[in-house]
């Protein structure tokens, strides 16, 4: 499956997905807009990084909408919104969640210019206590990778991603 990540503004983005079935799926406005890692990008990160099937990634290669993406090639009806909700309560969800989170701020951590504000550290000592730290730490390491081009990209510019 082909991921676009699509600057839409200065404060905004989207994200498609063309699934191996052939339709598309968007999500705009996507949430959590970031100048370096937006959210759903660390969604992916994280997701592809843990082998996590069954999250938002996963479940929009499984014909699932996530709870948040919509049909790009067809008009949005009550029947495909039923025919695709029985797949976005994946058993990774609230994992992928957790950890995006989690990495999301040790990514804030490893590049504070100043002082961490001390809920950013607080949520990493908390919410990552069941993460191993090296793999936290691989995990901010590929979101380093990512956020150079994400942030390089002008209004109207997109990354391009491909889901294993």
């Amino acid at each position: 499956m082909k991921v676009t990540f699509t600057r839409t503004g200065e404060r905004g983005y989207a994200v498609t997905a063309v699934r191996p079935v052939g339709d598309r799926v968007r999500m705009d406005p996507a949430p959590g807009f970031h100048t370096h890692v937006p959210h759903d990008l660390v969604h992916f990160v994280v997701e592809r990084h843990f082998g996590l099937r069954d999250g938002i990634f996963g479940s929009l290669v499984a014909g699932g909408d996530a709870g948040t993406f919509r049909p790009v090639d067809e008009p949005y009806t009550k029947k495909w919104g039923r025919r695709n909700a029985r797949r976005t309560d994946g058993v990774d969800m609230q994992r992928s969640e957790k950890l995006a989170r989690v990495a999301q701020a040790a990514w804030e951590i490893r590049h504070a210019a100043g002082p961490v504000p001390p809920g950013v550290r607080a949520w990493t000592d908390q919410a990552g206590a069941d993460v191993d730290p090296a793999a936290l730490a691989a995990v901010v390491d590929l979101l380093d990778e990512v956020a150079v081009d994400w942030h390089a990209l002008p209004v109207g510019g997109s990354l391009v991603l491909e889901w294993p």
